[in-house]
């Protein structure tokens, strides 16, 4: 009996052993699990309530303009709020506009200029005849949007990128309806008429108008296209945003902007993870004014931006589901159109 007690003891041990190491690679997983914890709460307190005043800025004004503001909202008042809210794209100058008549600009040439850094990347495109460019709408307007590269193809244009924000028609998130006055090719597509918005136009002879206009007052200018967005970037080359103005935060950016000389620049850099982190507003007014913009103003951004052209994007949409559907965009004539 007791022989056979031994035999059964040698046998079991091999199996308590055994036993102990699940439990050791849980313990092991716990913990580690509870540092990460322990160092995303110390993070993100670091960042809230820390001595870094530009980072809190960038991540509280980020959360704030996203899809989700009510995330930050409980960790400050009312006041401390209102310090870091974003400026409103209403920020524009009165009765702003690019001085100058390019009806008789006829180079038919784009440049692309690649925009690299740590924080983002991206592409300026730069259209020499302003008169190319025009506001493509969703062709199914009042019910769902329409994708950039789809608003190119039908239009037969050779580039395009996002352009105003839009209303989510019965919560679809689908940007069947433009944000604002809209025109497209001397059209009136829609919105209120009554009040000065912020507008982004062009001209018929290819003038850049960024500003606050009541609709008539665009058409006593001859705008022809227009969105309304904002805020204003650049005004008579100088920057015209401040750094307190810079509450956005940093995501993926579009812009248009316009020369001395006329050409239009269509700008879109990169965020989210896709190529880099993102871009302020003061990145942008910075590229404009880098490359020669008199006049400038912010597109919508976010997963509405990307830059398409001749059959690619020189910048892609940083939505993992791919282009988002919109309502506006600014597309580029191809040559004889």
């Amino acid at each position: 009996m007791e022989a056979q007690q031994k035999v059964y003891k040698q046998k079991e041990a091999p199996l308590l052993r055994t036993q102990k190491k699940p439990k050791r690679i849980l313990r092991t997983i716990a913990g580690l699990f509870l540092l990460l914890f322990y160092f995303t709460l110390s993070s993100f307190a670091l960042v809230l309530y820390g001595p870094f005043e530009n980072m809190r800025r960038t991540v509280v004004g980020a959360v704030l303009t996203s899809r989700h503001p009510q995330y930050i909202e409980p960790f400050y008042s009312a006041e401390t709020l209102n310090k870091y809210r974003p400026i409103s794209m209403e920020t524009m100058s009165e009765g702003t506009m690019h001085a100058g008549n390019f009806s008789q600009v006829h180079d038919a040439g784009i440049d692309v200029i690649p925009i690299t850094t740590t924080k983002y990347s991206g592409s300026l495109l730069v259209i020499k005849d302003p008169k190319r460019l025009h506001v493509a709408v969703t062709k199914d307007l009042g019910n769902v949007g329409e994708t950039v590269s789809g608003m190119v193809k039908r239009e037969n244009a050779i580039a395009g990128i996002n352009a105003g924000g839009f209303y989510d028609v019965k919560g679809k998130g689908t940007g069947g309806m433009p944000l604002g006055v809209t025109l497209s090719r001397g059209k009136y597509i829609g919105g209120y008429q009554g009040i000065a918005q912020p507008m982004i136009g062009l001209t018929k002879e290819g003038a850049l108008v960024v500003g606050k206009y009541k609709y008539e007052e665009l058409q006593k200018l001859g705008v022809q296209d227009a969105v309304s967005f904002g805020p204003q970037l650049v005004r008579d080359g100088q920057p015209f945003l401040k750094e307190e103005d810079d509450s956005w935060g940093i995501a993926p950016r579009s812009a248009i902007g316009q020369r001395e000389d006329g050409a239009i620049l269509l700008l879109a850099l990169s965020g989210r993870g896709k190529n880099g982190i993102g871009a302020s507003l003061l990145d942008c007014e910075e590229v404009m004014i880098e490359n020669g913009a008199t006049v400038a103003a912010n597109l919508d951004g976010g997963y509405s931006t990307e830059l398409y052209y001749k059959n690619e994007f020189l910048v892609e949409p940083s939505n993992p589901l791919g282009e988002r559907y919109v309502a506006t965009s600014f597309i580029v004539d191809g040559v004889g159109k």
